[in-house]
């Protein structure tokens, strides 16, 4: 159980990582398919799911929001070498991810939706900026504001889900993301209710209400996609994973910051990167089989 409840912090954290996908971490780490079984057959066995999801999904909330205030301390002061090295540790789970998508076999016509995807990821990247602004939060619990996080939780639900899919690179291209870390990185504020003056408590109820939306959307992504990945996987496994692949490739674009630092930032920048396609191979090579 311990295992599994570590495996859901680092899988939590690389859903909140920009290129780096919650799902492609699952994969790597062999509890993927269990999980996808777990939420499309809940009701087959419940009790036994449950406890599953539970311990998985618990992590997974802890590594976000703890990672979730190291990334916005990294992306306030440090944001070219740190998307560099994120650039590196992306690039680092590709080998691993090809061995998965060729399990059954390779045909020629997986190459049709790797393209197709690639094409629309690249499409997508280029149209978006890899600035990442970090936002303050003024949020009152309106529709328009509770759809809003709702649908910030739907995509990142999707990044948990399918593998190769990061929903931090969706949330940069509707620059949504920054938005996204501060008010995560706040909600550690809420356990602060007790021992903090009361002109903080309006602003812990905030935080508060912000995880209405955000569970909910959370929660109608991960059953959303869960079914769709099952099927899928279940009517044509390789041609889905290539597809995946194809939009996780595609993204790497927005993973490259312009020009706007001194050289001395670029090289720093330059050693994280090789450091992270270092780290995130030998890993891959250990735990992807």
């Amino acid at each position: 159980m311990f295992s599994n409840f570590a495996k859901g912090i680092i899988i939590g954290i690389g859903a909140i990582l920009p290129g780096i996908s919650g799902g492609s971490l699952a994969v790597i780490f062999g509890v993927y398919e269990k999980l996808i079984h777990s939420v499309s057959s809940f009701f087959k066995d419940p009790k036994k799911n449950l406890v599953f999801l539970a311990v998985i999904g618990f992590g997974a909330c802890i590594g976000i929001v703890l990672f979730s205030n190291i990334q916005k301390f990294l992306f306030t002061y440090y944001e070219i070498p740190t998307m560099l090295s994120l650039c590196g540790l992306f690039l680092g789970t590709i080998p691993g991810l090809f061995r998965h998508a060729n399990k059954n076999g390779f045909s020629a016509l997986c190459l049709v939706p790797f393209l197709i995807a690639f094409m629309i990821s690249v499409f997508f990247s280029l149209s978006g900026s890899s600035s990442i602004e970090i936002e303050s939060v003024n949020f009152y619990l309106n529709f328009k504001s509770f759809m809003y996080i709702f649908i910030i939780g739907f995509i990142m639900a999707g990044s948990l889900v399918i593998p190769g899919i990061s929903g931090t690179v969706l949330l940069m291209l509707i620059g949504a993301y920054g938005f996204f870390l501060n008010i995560v990185a706040d909600i550690k504020y809420i356990f602060l209710f007790p021992f903090v003056s009361k002109s903080m408590h309006s602003e812990i109820v905030n935080n508060i209400l912000i995880l209405i939306p955000l569970c909910a959307g959370l929660g109608a992504g991960v059953f959303f996609f869960s079914k769709l990945m099952d099927f899928l996987f279940k009517k044509s496994y390789s041609l889905t994973y290539y597809a995946v692949l194809g939009f996780m490739l595609g993204s790497v674009p927005e993973l490259i910051p312009g020009y706007s630092g001194s050289l001395s930032v670029y090289i720093t920048g330059i050693i994280l990167f090789l450091a992270g396609l270092a780290v995130s191979l030998k890993f891959n090579a250990k735990y992807a089989g």
